[in-house]
């Protein structure tokens, strides 16, 4: 049966006054021939596309501003994830005159829903994450091991790794400075990240698994041009599809360019988590 219905009495079409003989209804109820009701969804479409290019620019320029423990709060803590109109408006004038991020008010609650609910699932996953570590922790003869290589660790070893490094590690898998050094950058601007990671065969230095990136951090005898690095970093498109991708970074780069390599991490993570 044809997708287009037949008139028992003819009429025009709307959009082009072409006798109507077949047509397709639109959203808004109006009933267009084939050729007005095919342009008609390409309008759409395009539509959408904007529509969803508008917030996913709006959305990240919410994320880098920082206020996403402010929507997260909004709803988890005031409104119990139900807010009224009135209530989201005033959230929408807030952002607007204090933090000056201007957003259209027909796609705002789209954008601060999305930004709440990535980021519970966000704090949910952590907690599992945190839940499962508690679990492994010493039996009731008292005994702490060490994540990577199982040896036996005294407490306040133990106390000390898990409070850093969100696990337990002997002081010679905690780590070089410029592994540490780039971990805790990364934590500090927000982006979940997992040291000593297991990838099935070995550790690895850093793993940020929403975009399945590893990083590896080492001296290497060739210091390639740091520009370059961060470009070609930048190109790279990581995302939550396919297997995880290795970067290895020289110990001369973490030392002299800590912030930079670390916004350039963050500007990748957020892009990513964003398409």
């Amino acid at each position: 049966m044809s997708k287009f219905q037949k008139f028992d009495n003819i009429f025009n079409c709307p959009r082009c006054n072409k006798t109507l003989w077949q047509y397709q209804i639109t959203k808004d109820g109006k009933k267009l021939c084939p050729d007005c009701y095919q342009e008609y969804l390409k309008e759409e479409n395009e539509r959408t596309s904007k529509k969803q290019d508008y917030i996913e620019k709006k959305t990240k320029e919410v994320i880098d501003r920082g206020l996403t423990d402010l929507i997260f709060n909004f709803f988890e803590k005031k409104y119990s994830a139900n807010p009224t109109e009135e209530e989201i408006k005033k959230l929408w004038k807030l952002l607007k005159i204090k933090y000056e991020t201007d957003i259209e008010y027909d796609s705002f609650f789209e954008i601060i829903n999305g930004i709440y609910k990535n980021n519970k699932e966000k704090r949910e996953l952590e907690s599992f994450e945190q839940d499962l570590m508690r679990r492994s922790q010493p039996d009731d003869k008292g005994s702490y091991y060490c994540a990577v290589c199982k040896a036996q660790i005294d407490k306040q070893t133990y106390e000390f790794s898990y409070k850093n490094f969100n696990k337990g590690l002997c002081s010679n898998h905690q780590g070089t400075q410029q592994q540490r050094d780039l971990y805790f950058a990364l934590k500090k601007r927000g982006i979940p990240c997992e040291f000593e990671a297991y990838d099935g065969y070995k550790n690895i230095d850093i793993a940020i698994h929403d975009i399945k990136l590893y990083i590896e951090i080492g001296e290497t005898l060739d210091l390639s041009d740091y520009n370059k690095f961060l470009d070609d970093l930048r190109k790279d498109r990581f995302t939550s599809q396919g297997g995880y991708q290795t970067r290895r970074v020289n110990n001369e780069i973490i030392d002299g360019h800590l912030d930079e390599l670390s916004e350039t991490i963050k500007e990748i993570y957020l892009k990513s988590k964003i398409f």
